[in-house]
């Protein structure tokens, strides 16, 4: 937990200085790549508590949500920086995208039976988040189908690089919301920093997609 948390602060940082420095150039480049590490190390120890040491099914799901986010990012920016025409290949490029269609999958079913079983109504914070994990895993594997995606320089992945990254930085800050504020409905801590990010994101991916002249 420890090493959770201080990966986590450093994951606020170094997104934060990402976020607000000059793209493509140095300092993003540095930031970005710590804030990466990070998010890794969080969604790593997310599974690992959550999954042995002290078993809970939600945050699980939420970890491995996270990693979903950050690796299609970073896959994202690896195929901007093709340098010829690239085929991809099942074990490095299309497993962890259908592992991320199961899961989500399972984000989505895991409240609804619940609510079911036990005759009551909720929000379903963690069939929102799988909705997000399941529509997204679907598009990134209609990518693969199509071999215009993945030329050199195609800046489309650059968007999706900015709305991934962007999506895992909600992730660090909902968590550290949830440890931080304590409302009596919880599920608006756990969803008031999706809403308020997912409008900035796609303001960002519009401002981006005018300078860069892409035709989505």
């Amino acid at each position: 937990m420890i090493i959770h948390i201080m990966a986590g602060t450093l994951a606020l940082a170094s997104g934060l200085m990402a976020i607000f420095s000059a793209k493509g150039k140095s300092n993003h480049n540095k930031a970005g790549l710590v804030y990466y590490y990070s998010m890794l190390v969080i969604g790593v120890t997310g599974v690992l508590v959550s999954g042995f040491l002290n078993p809970n099914t939600f945050l699980l799901a939420i970890s491995f949500f996270s990693l979903y986010l950050i690796h299609s990012g970073k896959m994202a920016l690896n195929y901007w920086r093709l340098k010829t025409n690239y085929k991809p290949q099942f074990f490095k490029d299309k497993l962890p995208f259908y592992l991320a269609f199961i899961v989500g999958g399972g984000m989505i079913i895991q409240p609804i039976f619940l609510m079911i079983e036990h005759q009551v109504v909720f929000v379903p914070v963690l069939a929102i988040f799988g909705l997000i994990m399941l529509t997204n895993s679907i598009r990134d594997i209609k990518k693969f189908n199509n071999p215009e995606n993945f030329v050199p320089r195609n800046k489309k992945w650059l968007l999706q690089h900015i709305s991934m990254m962007g999506g895992a930085y909600i992730a660090t800050v909902t968590a550290f919301a949830v440890n931080n504020i304590h409302l009596s409905q919880s599920w608006i801590v756990w969803l008031a920093p999706s809403a308020i990010g997912t409008y900035l994101i796609t303001k960002a991916s519009k401002n981006w997609s005018e300078k860069l002249k892409i035709n989505k």
